[in-house]
């Protein structure tokens, strides 16, 4: 473990030679899986959509005729409708062990991926091009959430010549002609997977998997209600991987629904009893872009060094609220449209489509309504698109609610670009900043 004036964060040996040309499910079974099995008992559930989506990658060797590669701001619910397996290529990366991830990335780099190639699919852009991953039966890919997406669009095309990709133009904007023009294209993308999985879609498959859906949506949504009270009810930094996988990986699952109805469980019997996260709650924070996948130990020092929780996080918070429709009847046609809203307004595909402002104004929204003493803007380096917005963001933060933000710059999966010691030598500064305006004593 690494120091940092008695704190202790995880040390990494990258010196060590990593076998990278092992099956990436069977790696994450190994040691996502096999961490996840070890857990206590009383806090296991947490991590239930995690081994969720391990099991469905799992299930692709007895089912690769059911293998479809989707985009993470994709809706997984076209895929489930059609009663096919999401392949994730950003999800592996996002879960794996981070000496793997960075091995991995390292190998890409050899072989001429870019340095500005995001590590969230430069970590699997070597096993791609030399044929170590899957043939998928479909690729649905999309045009946000940034240009590195776009032109992972290019290297999954060149990689499957012999299977045709189906791409959704996403939106600009968010008025009823943009929803209109979503569904068109859904509609495209479902006639896209009957042809290519000799599938045909099963209307009452697609109304139980959107009714699923939309419960989902429901349940997180009470949840975050919950995390306005003060203190928070939620131990907020453990939860950030399962709610991240949940939704950009499970919608539309009875697992997901079956899970969160215990998270909603937990949390109003916390909030009912008064009762925060595991420290002391002295102080809000709104956590902006990119957490530190590699290590959570930061906000455990933010924690117990400032008691300050983060209580909203950009990229793992789906505020989308569902149309209120009788699924178990509901039309085609509501279907898409229902399908629309959704793949519109999921966090990362909203923010990171259309005009900047969304960004901005979400951020706001956030702020406001969590009641935040401070908002924190940790930019993936080579997410340059969310960057255009930060300024701007600290600007209006400040100007209409009297909120700080400290900007600063983050590798989510890299602890070599910035190491957790470095992110918390910029974070102590800004808390101590914030805990001398309401009065607080660290």
């Amino acid at each position: 473990m690494s120091d940092y004036k008695g704190f202790q964060f995880k040390t990494y040996d990258f010196s060590k030679q990593l076998d990278t040309h092992i099956d990436l499910i069977d790696l994450l079974h190994n040691t996502i899986g096999a961490d996840l099995k070890k857990r206590p008992e009383n806090v296991r559930w947490l991590f239930e959509p995690v081994q969720q989506y391990l099991d469905e990658l799992a299930a692709l060797r007895e089912n690769p005729d059911k293998l479809v590669y989707r985009h993470f701001t994709f809706a997984p619910e076209i895929v489930y409708a059609m009663d096919c397996i999401s392949y994730v290529p950003e999800a592996l990366t996002f879960m794996m062990p981070t000496e793997y991830l960075c091995a991995l990335v390292d190998e890409g780099r050899e072989m001429d991926v870019p340095d500005h190639f995001c590590g969230f699919l430069g970590g699997v852009t070597a096993p791609l091009l030399t044929g170590r991953l899957p043939k998928p039966k479909a690729i649905l890919h999309c045009n946000q959430p940034c240009d590195n997406s776009v032109a992972w669009g290019s290297v999954l095309a060149e990689s499957f010549p012999d299977t045709e990709m189906f791409i959704l133009d996403n939106p600009y904007g968010d008025d009823e002609e943009g929803v209109r023009f979503a569904a068109e294209q859904l509609r495209e993308g479902f006639n896209y997977l009957e042809r290519m999985t000799g599938k045909r879609l099963d209307l009452d498959r697609f109304r139980e998997v959107m009714a699923k859906s939309a419960e989902a949506y429901r349940l997180m949504y009470e949840i975050n209600e919950y995390k306005k009270a003060i203190p928070c009810p939620i131990p907020t930094s453990s939860i950030l991987r399962p709610i991240s996988v949940a939704f950009y990986a499970l919608t539309g699952t009875e697992g997901l629904v079956g899970w969160l109805e215990k998270h909603l469980a937990d949390t109003k019997e916390r909030y009912e009893k008064g009762t925060g996260g595991w420290r002391e709650e002295k102080m809000r924070v709104v956590w902006n872009l990119s957490w530190p996948i590699f290590d959570y130990g930061v906000y455990d020092w933010m924690e117990e060094t400032f008691g300050a929780i983060a209580v909203a996080y950009h990229s793992a918070e789906p505020f989308y609220q569902p149309p209120d429709i009788d699924y178990g009847k509901a039309s085609y046609e509501e279907l898409l449209r229902a399908l629309a809203l959704r793949n519109n307004n999921h966090a990362m595909g909203r923010q990171g489509r259309g005009h900047f402002m969304t960004f901005v104004n979400d951020t706001l929204k956030w702020c406001r309504e969590f009641s935040a003493d401070g908002a924190i803007f940790a930019g993936h380096w080579q997410c340059q698109a969310n960057w255009a917005a930060a300024q701007i963001t600290k600007e209006k933060l400040m100007e209409e609610l009297g909120i700080p933000m400290l900007i600063m710059t983050v590798d989510q999966l890299d602890p070599r670009v910035v190491s957790a010691e470095q992110m918390v030598s910029r974070l102590e500064p800004f808390l101590e900043m914030l805990a001398e305006k309401k009065g607080i004593k660290p």
